[in-house]
């Protein structure tokens, strides 16, 4: 019978050095989003993740803006999964994400494109707790492919 709770406890938790974890509160304020970054800068570079570091930020940078918006203390949760980050943010707003395209004449809207152009998957979550998580995986920005050897450029 141990076995099978040992099991089951451990089912659920990565071993350790597999996965880390960083916890950051957030102010409702404008220099939020770049507190953000400047968190997600410095858990990457303990991780040795530079190369997930340009989606990573783009990611940070959108959801915390679009937390910071809900007017109250959001909280940032940056995990390392071997080679990619698992990106949450939870805020005390129970309205749903809206990724739908906005018409041209609006500068703003595009976030959540912007997160799923640059993560490997994206979405969200009602917590019990009340308000939802938006969580987003990034990993390594994919390098652009060389032109066909006939072209020049």
């Amino acid at each position: 019978m141990r076995a099978i709770h040992e099991a089951a406890e451990t089912a659920w938790r990565p071993p350790i050095g597999e996965s880390r974890v960083h916890r950051f509160p957030l102010p409702p304020h404008p220099i939020a989003a770049e507190q953000a970054r400047l968190l997600t800068r410095i858990a990457l570079a303990d991780w040795a993740l530079g190369e997930a570091l340009d989606n990573a930020l783009i990611i940070v940078a959108e959801l915390a803006t679009n937390a910071t918006k809900i007017g109250e203390v959001f909280h940032l949760s940056l995990t390392r999964q071997g080679g990619t980050v698992l990106i949450e943010v939870w805020d005390t707003s129970e309205a749903l994400p809206d990724r739908r395209r906005r018409s041209v004449d609006r500068v703003d809207g595009r976030g959540l494109l912007l997160v799923e152009g640059c993560s490997k998957d994206w979405g969200w979550r009602l917590e019990d707790r009340g308000g939802k998580t938006v969580w987003a995986i990034a990993d390594a920005a994919e390098e652009p492919e060389p032109p066909p050897s006939g072209l020049r450029m």
